[in-house]
């Protein structure tokens, strides 16, 4: 049977030969910092945990392997008759762990005081009121004592959750954000979309004029807990999430400053228009020479799809059989950043790697250029839009790869310094 053991400084889990070979796992150890909450299961087999892949599964009698569903990834060893722990991750392979252990309550206290002792974060989730209601966790630095200062995050467009996850990329820049301003002293609010993880609805119905409103609620609700100081509200969002940062911050949203991550700074239908012209040359050599031989030229696809799509009256349509958001998309190819950019007169810190295929870097030009208040910026020469580096030349087929690598720590630096600074824990130097 596996085991689960906890030491000073990581939770290490061991599984018997048997199970290797039954359920195609692998023994796993990481550090106490990744460790988000743990909870005791009574009845670990009456869990719903997704689609077995890969594992070994007898109904009613053993679990072994791994499951998945939308958005996590959990890594399973439970028998009948035995509790179980079910430990959950962040920026990991897997989002959870569900072990079992017939002392799981006593071995639930240890990794909790293991974590306290180690530094480790605290998270409570909560629920963002509103229509519809958002599902969301609070990260608070250990032992934070009297009200701190905290960041509200953002993720990129499509489906994530509240780590910047969904079931085809595992992104995590929201979850790896939150710990390590917890490590710094800041406390951090992140959320899922509609329509993932616990927040109902539909992602592909809600416009971007609603994220920038549910981005406005998620700050509302972190200025109402007792452990955050309201007056010291920061925002911070990648790609679309920087988007409606800039937007919520532009309606005068109270915030004592803005990271961009990954920001665009040109308005939307130039801009999908400048991806596909830097993407096309990106795309495996059998693709482009498929689109050579029937003579497709992707500006032109591209800009024949913005006129099917701005002639859209509904929520969400059919594009080429597919169902695509619709409204969002009408209201990003009418948006202009720059409007927003020039309401901001708080400080900003703008972030952008030379090797984004998404943004153009000149646009951090623009945002410095642009914004009213105090303004830093970053090139990072080898990153990516993923906020990871990639070695040779950029290409989006690297990102599944890049994507098991943690976010690039000088950006998180980058970050953590700049809002310590922002939010009054560091002096800024003359």
């Amino acid at each position: 049977m596996a085991d689960l053991h906890v030491t000073s400084s990581t939770l290490a889990l061991r599984f018997s030969r048997g199970e290797k070979v039954g359920g195609l796992v692998a023994d796993l150890s990481v550090p106490l910092t990744a460790v988000v909450d743990v909870e005791v299961v009574a009845e670990p087999l009456r869990e719903k945990l997704g689609l077995r892949f890969p594992g070994l599964d007898l109904p009613g009698v053993r679990k072994v392997g791994t499951w998945r569903r939308r958005g996590e990834r959990t890594l399973v060893s439970v028998r009948k008759g035995q509790p179980a722990l079910r430990v959950r991750l962040t920026g990991r392979r897997y989002g959870a762990l569900l072990v079992g252990a017939d002392d799981a309550a006593a071995l639930a206290a240890d990794i909790a005081a293991a974590r306290t002792a180690a530094g480790g974060v605290r998270e409570v989730r909560i629920r963002i009121d509103g229509e519809p209601p958002l599902g969301a966790t609070l990260t608070l630095p250990a032992d934070s004592g009297a009200p701190v200062p905290a960041v509200v995050l953002a993720s990129g467009s499509g489906p994530l959750d509240r780590d910047s996850n969904d079931r085809r990329a595992r992104f995590d820049v929201a979850a790896q954000l939150a710990g390590a301003l917890a490590g710094a002293g800041l406390a951090s609010l992140r959320y899922d979309k509609r329509g993932v993880g616990e927040s109902p609805g539909d992602w592909r119905a809600a416009g971007l004029s609603d994220n920038v409103d549910d981005l406005g609620r998620a700050r509302a609700a972190l200025a109402a807990r007792p452990e955050v100081d309201a007056d010291r509200i920061l925002l911070a969002g990648h790609s679309e999430g920087a988007l409606l940062a800039t937007a919520l911050a532009a309606r005068g949203a109270p915030v004592r400053g803005v990271v961009l991550l990954s920001a665009s700074a040109t308005p939307g239908e130039e801009l999908l228009r400048w991806q596909a012209r830097r993407i096309a040359p990106t795309l495996p050599r059998p693709v482009r020479a498929v689109l050579r031989l029937l003579r497709v030229d992707l500006d032109k696809k591209v800009a024949a799809n913005h006129e099917k799509i701005k002639a859209t009256t509904t929520d969400v349509a059919r594009l080429g059989g597919a169902k695509v958001n619709a409204r969002w998309l009408r209201e990003f190819l009418a948006h202009d950043p720059r409007t927003d950019l020039a309401r901001i007169s708080v400080p900003v810190l703008a972030i952008t790697g030379e090797k984004d295929l998404q943004v153009p870097t000149a646009d951090l030009d623009v945002i410095a250029a642009t914004v009213r208040g105090p303004v830093q910026v970053h090139r990072f020469p080898d990153l990516t839009h993923t906020l990871r580096s990639q070695a040779g030349a950029p290409s989006l087929g690297a990102y599944r790869k890049e994507l098991r690598e943690p976010v690039n720590p000088e950006v998180l630096g980058a970050v953590i310094q700049w809002c310590r600074e922002v939010a009054g824990l560091d002096r800024v130097p003359d």
